[in-house]
């Protein structure tokens, strides 16, 4: 028995879990595809620890930073990496199955499998833009969680 589980500590492992018992699983289909895969919304934190907010959330920022400097395209070839390197840690935040990984096992695949259109499609689901169904998503629904007065 670990020392964690003789002083009745947290671990890692029962914070990863708690939080994927917390997170609703979608059976989505992807429009390119059309076979559905299972994906988790990843949580607003998660966009903010990462740089990125929501839509939903981007816009009320905007709204009240109106006076804000223009945040320019990208450039360099950091910026490009920097980019592929979150599509990759959204993938892997998302996918519930197939599960994606940079180096795949059974039941895995590469990022570079999935079809821009459906890469386009599960990251506006995942930031909200569109329901499970493929339709837009409403204030009262998908995004309803992003939205706090």
């Amino acid at each position: 028995m670990s020392e964690e589980q003789n002083n009745h500590l947290a671990t890692p492992q029962d914070f990863k879990l708690a939080q994927d018992l917390d997170r609703e699983v979608h059976r989505v289909v992807l429009p390119k595809l059309g076979k559905a895969v299972l994906m988790r919304r990843p949580s607003p934190l998660w966009f903010i620890f990462r740089g990125q907010l929501p839509a939903s959330l981007a816009a009320k920022v905007a709204e009240a930073n109106a006076g804000a400097p223009y945040n320019p395209p990208l450039k360099a070839p950091e910026d490009f990496q920097r980019v592929a390197r979150w599509i990759v840690e959204l993938l892997e935040e998302i996918m519930v199955q197939p599960r994606v990984s940079l180096s795949p096992g059974p039941g895995e695949i590469p990022p570079d499998l999935i079809p821009d259109e459906d890469l386009n499609f599960m990251i506006r689901w995942a930031m909200g833009e569109v329901a499970s169904d493929g339709g837009d998503a409403s204030s009262a629904g998908d995004l309803g969680r992003f939205h706090h007065d």
